[in-house]
């Protein structure tokens, strides 16, 4: 039985689709990889009634601060380490494949530093800290639905889209 084809065209992919397959990738790295931390970071800090207290605290405790700022970059390591490892050797994180998208290059094929630099914004520093407001927006505002992050490793995020 000869069936025609389909056809298909990979178009930018729906932002609605972006936003669930990058919450799905947050709850499962919450879940997977940031589950042993919550104990490191419980018994490092005591409880806090307020704001003030705690703002106090880390002021007169500045040894608190920096084992906290390790504790925060070593789980954004390993945050940027899921999406970078996953999005080069399959184009795609769980949420993404959960959603139908994928990562390609706008070179001919997806580099390692492309992914690594897609992941950036996951630093919980300044400057990369920024990149929480303005990559989304970018996203928002570009016609392809890139995000600035996306524009400069040359990366995108698609779907594929069935016609007729």
């Amino acid at each position: 039985m000869n069936l025609p084809k389909e056809r298909t065209f990979k178009g930018p992919a729906i932002i609605w689709k972006r936003v669930a397959a990058f919450v799905t990738d947050i709850l499962i790295i919450n879940f997977i990889l940031f589950f042993p931390f919550r104990r490191i970071i419980t018994n490092m800090l005591p409880r806090f009634g307020s704001y003030s207290e705690a703002y106090e605290f880390f002021i007169s405790n500045p040894g608190y601060s920096n084992k906290l700022m390790v504790v925060s970059l070593t789980m954004a390591i390993f945050a940027i380490l899921y999406f970078t490892i996953l999005e080069y050797k399959l184009q795609q994180t769980p949420g993404k494949m959960l959603f139908n998208i994928s990562v390609i290059s706008e070179t001919k094929k997806l580099r390692l530093w492309q992914c690594i630099s897609r992941s950036l914004f996951l630093i919980p520093m300044f400057p990369f800290i920024l990149l929480w407001i303005v990559d989304p927006l970018f996203m928002i505002f570009t016609k392809t639905n890139q995000r600035l992050s996306e524009i400069l490793s040359k990366t995108r995020t698609i779907e594929t889209y069935v016609i007729g």
